[in-house]
């Protein structure tokens, strides 16, 4: 063989190569579409792109949920995502699309119904919004309108608060994350919700996918999360309701919400999934809404982590065929489910979602075996992870909420969630040890046993110059023994993930006597990022960027060489014949 024969065959070797980087799958999954869910969009635009990157195309629209489970209903697109289902409390009278077809509910993404604002306070703009859920509750039935009222001033002790008319930013179109924010205000602020409703013509018996905002004149009413996160970072003195993740991606302060145990805490993924311990799954797999949720108990859940507004969003499959859905389609949508509940989750905590516990991940992986077509290497992966799970091993779903040998009803999110600076060991003691937190819903055994003594309330205090001591909580339901108060420690407001000093970006855990604030003070919209996750299986963006590099670089050290012997041979073969 010549050399410059040698050289091709290399170059043909490194093309080979890099024509299977790609799974030898991918080429047989054909392009299928979805739409729905905004306040899920972050998520699912980041597994769109992944996936992307192994050669399968996968199409998503941000519609809104109401538009979604529309679409999905009349076979216009593969699949849905939607915060709510068909029909249960949180359905409207205005969705009445319903499929004519089985469909099952798998839950792909945790998340946390945060309220960005955009808010100067003496020369520069207040990061540090603190806001009761009373407050926010009178903010968004129209009953409190200057940001200085005293409502909002009692959470805010000596934060020059000014006398502003309060812009309320909600969703045009039809939203789950409404019909989610709606419910929690019929349930948790029933008379504020009927004075909302004597004034707009709402229905002060039933939630609504959409906002009502008639004769609210400092409402203004913006389409999808995009819109309304574009709205108020663009305008001062608003406030809006959306996933944690909008705010998140563009370096905007959210309010730290009081909970029921007194903290203010922020949407972080800890503090979702300790929030989310507390709902309750529909566990009937015969009923149309198997793994819904019901969010009453997550509300005022007393462990002073838990984020309140916290609540899951659902993939809606078909089960059978449909006009929108043959096997072949159903390989696909098999496969970008599975990555969405095992990979996929590894993302979630980075863009602003928390990852799904492995209990609903097991769960949801039942219902995806039900879609038509879907092929055996799906198939080979949910029941390996099953079996592993089983026998306390490594699944081949890469959960970051798991470790081998829990059950898989625990959360290692919880079980890591930071405690507030103010929260002492008797405050901290009845979440911790043995029974702690646990995830309600398919696989949970006994969740929450050792969490019934919901006894450190603490009396919490804004920061000043010396701490002091709280009362005692009540004791919890479960005869678990109150636990003694504690006022925050001077200089310490709260959990959060903002950038400040002494506090984690990503945890929200802060050093003792560190004030917390959300960092950033630009207005321009960032698409998230797609972030390859160490320890993830198969073949991301990074990795391929660096084979293909390393080939190249292996080509241009080999190349020249050889190159040049065969110049230099054919250069003497012309002389010695000259």
């Amino acid at each position: 063989m010549t050399r410059s024969a040698r050289i091709a065959g290399i170059v043909a070797a490194l093309c080979l190569i890099f024509a299977g980087l790609a799974p030898a799958q991918a080429a047989n999954y054909i392009r299928i579409g979805g739409s729905g869910s905004s306040w899920a969009g972050n998520a699912l635009q980041d597994w769109v792109s992944r996936v992307g990157a192994q050669g399968v195309t996968v199409d998503y629209e941000s519609k809104g949920s109401s538009t979604g489970r529309k679409e999905f209903a009349d076979s216009m697109k593969q699949f849905a995502v939607s915060e709510i289902p068909y029909t249960g409390d949180t359905a409207d009278p205005k969705d009445n699309s319903r499929p004519n077809f089985k469909y099952g509910m798998l839950p792909v993404v945790a998340g946390g119904t945060a309220y960005m604002y955009n808010l100067r306070a003496g020369s520069g703009r207040l990061d540090t919004l603190k806001l009761s859920q009373k407050a926010i509750a009178k903010i968004f039935t129209g009953q409190v309108t200057k940001w200085n009222d005293k409502v909002i001033t009692a959470d805010n002790p000596g934060v020059a608060l000014p006398d502003a008319t309060i812009n309320v930013v909600v969703r045009s179109d039809g939203s789950g994350a409404t019909a989610q924010f709606t419910l929690w205000l019929l349930r948790q602020f029933p008379s504020d919700y009927a004075k909302l409703c004597q004034v707009t013509g709402c229905d002060p018996n039933s939630a609504t996918s959409f906002f009502p905002t008639k004769g609210l004149k400092n409402f203004v009413a913006q389409n999808g999360s995009q819109g309304v996160t574009t709205y108020t970072a663009n305008n001062l003195y608003t406030i809006n309701y959306d996933e944690y993740s909008y705010a998140r991606g563009i370096n905007f302060p959210v309010a730290q919400v009081k909970n029921a145990a007194g903290f203010y805490t922020l949407p972080t993924e800890h503090a979702v999934a300790v929030a989310l311990t507390q709902a309750r799954i529909n566990q009937n797999p015969k009923s149309e809404n198997y793994l819904s949720q019901d969010l009453s108990k997550v509300y005022g859940y007393l462990d002073p982590r838990s984020y309140p507004m916290s609540a899951y969003s659902y993939m809606i499959v078909p089960t059978e065929k449909t006009d929108a859905l043959n096997e072949a389609q159903g390989a696909t949508l098999g496969y970008f489910a599975n990555y969405a509940l095992c990979e996929g989750q590894r993302s979630m905590g980075q863009l602003g979602y928390s990852p799904l516990p492995m209990n609903l991940v097991l769960a949801a992986m039942d219902q995806l075996r039900k879609v038509p077509g879907v092929d055996k290497a799906t198939r080979a992966k949910m029941d390996q992870t099953a079996a592993s799970v089983s026998k306390g091993g490594t699944p081949a779903c890469n959960n970051p909420t798991f470790k081998p040998g829990d059950s898989p009803a625990l959360n290692q999110l919880v079980r890591s969630a930071p405690f507030d600076a103010a929260c002492a060991a008797a405050c901290r003691a009845p979440w911790t040890g043995e029974g702690a937190a646990e995830n309600q819903g398919p696989g949970s055994t006994g969740a929450n046993k050792g969490n019934k003594a919901a006894g450190a309330k603490p009396a919490v205090k804004q920061p000043t110059a010396t701490a002091q001591a709280g009362p005692a909580g009540a004791a919890g339901n479960g005869g678990g023994a109150a636990g003694a108060g504690q006022a925050p420690a001077a200089g310490t407001v709260g959990t959060t993930s903002g950038g400040t000093a002494g506090c984690d970006a990503d945890t929200g855990a802060c050093a003792d006597g560190a004030v917390v604030a959300a960092a950033g003070t630009g207005t321009q919209l960032l698409t998230p990022v797609s972030t390859t996750i160490a320890g993830s299986n198969g073949w991301g963006q990074t990795q391929l960027l660096l084979v293909v590099v390393g080939g190249l670089l292996l080509l241009l050290v080999l190349a020249p060489p050889l190159l040049a012997r065969e110049l230099e041979k054919r250069r003497a073969g012309r002389r010695n014949s000259a």
